[in-house]
Parts: structure tokens; C-alpha cells; sequence
């Protein structure tokens, strides 16, 4: 292949590329709440944080990918399965922490065990139709129930407050599209 031929082939490749990938202005536009597609804004308008919910579903590629409402909601599911799991190891690792007062770990170790169990019920498998937002919020009872076996043992660690607030944004994004999942389905 002669050099003329490739130089030409590389400028398509690059002409293609350039009219087929968005600039950064319209890059960073698709990340403002005010212009998200159509299917993402209809399953985080029911959240009590829309701009959070339109934000952590847009940060994620395979939201713009999804051909339908119901792929959104599975792909808001597998992020928040995902955060419970790292909620859950973010109480694994001040259960098995060195400095970690030794009357906290049961507490500590049961948050994990709650998260964990947390993101088993992010599964659009386990969601039962109708009753798709009763099985999250089941999720949401887990969390609770740490936070009852925290105060109960008066465990106080300041980086748990932020560690749940955060874990709850997450939550009412699963509750958002499990709604959406339920009114799919009517």
C-alpha cells in the first residue's frame, strides 16, 4: 500500500471521528440534568434528587446505550448494586481495621453483611413486577438495620454518617427506576 493511500485512509478515519464524536461543549452538555434523553429523565423524575440521579446514570457509557427505558433501569440497578458493594467493603474494612475499637466490630461487621445483602436485591431478576419498589425498598431496611445495630452500640466512627447519606442518594436511584419498572408493567 503506496503512502497516498494510507494518508487518505487516515483522513477519512480522522473526517469520520470528527463529525461522529461529540465536541467537549456537547460532551459536558449531555452531563446537565436539562438535556438528558428522554428515557433517563423519565426514570429519575420520580427520585427525590433528580439532578444526583440524572448525574450518576449519565456517568455511566452504557446509559446513553440502552435501547429502551427497561435497559436504564437495569443499568441504574447494576450502579447501585455496585456502590452497596463497596458500602458493604467499606464497612468490611473498619470491622477488620487495626484501630478499630474492638466493641464496634460486631456492629461493624453486620453493616457489611447488611450492604451486602443490599446489593443482592439490585438484581432485575429478584424485582417482582408489581412489587419491583417493596423489593428495593427491602434494601432500604437493611440499611436501617445497620443503623439501628450502629446507635444500639453507640458505635461512632465519623466517616459512617456520609458512608450511608451517600449509600441513600444511590438507594433512591434503585427506588426511582423500580418505580419506573412498576409503571412499565401497568
Amino acid at each position: 500500500m503506496g503512502s497516498s493511500n494510507r494518508t487518505l485512509i487516515f483522513a477519512t478515519i480522522f473526517l469520520y471521528l470528527l463529525l461522529h464524536f461529540p465536541s467537549q461543549t456537547e460532551a459536558r452538555g449531555l452531563k446537565s440534568p436539562a438535556k438528558c434523553p428522554k428515557s433517563l429523565s423519565q426514570v429519575c423524575k420520580t427520585s427525590p434528587n433528580y439532578a444526583f440521579c440524572v448525574r450518576v446514570l449519565m456517568s455511566n457509557p452504557l446509559t446513553l446505550l440502552a435501547p429502551n427505558t427497561k435497559g436504564i433501569v437495569v443499568n441504574a440497578l447494576d450502579i447501585v448494586r455496585k456502590e452497596s458493594m463497596k458500602t458493604s467493603k467499606f464497612f468490611d474494612g473498619l470491622a477488620n481495621g487495626k484501630g478499630t475499637v474492638p466493641a464496634f466490630k460486631p456492629a461493624l461487621k453486620e453493616c457489611a453483611s447488611d450492604f451486602k445483602k443490599a446489593s443482592g436485591l439490585m438484581n432485575l431478576k429478584v424485582l417482582e413486577g408489581d412489587f419491583a419498589t417493596m423489593d428495593v425498598n427491602y434494601a432500604l431496611d437493611d440499611a436501617r438495620s445497620c443503623e439501628t445495630k450502629l446507635s444500639m452500640d453507640e458505635v461512632n466512627i465519623k466517616s459512617i454518617p456520609a458512608a450511608i447519606k451517600n449509600w441513600k442518594n444511590f438507594y433512591a436511584v434503585a427506588n426511582a427506576a423500580a418505580l419506573t419498572l412498576e409503571n412499565l408493567q401497568n
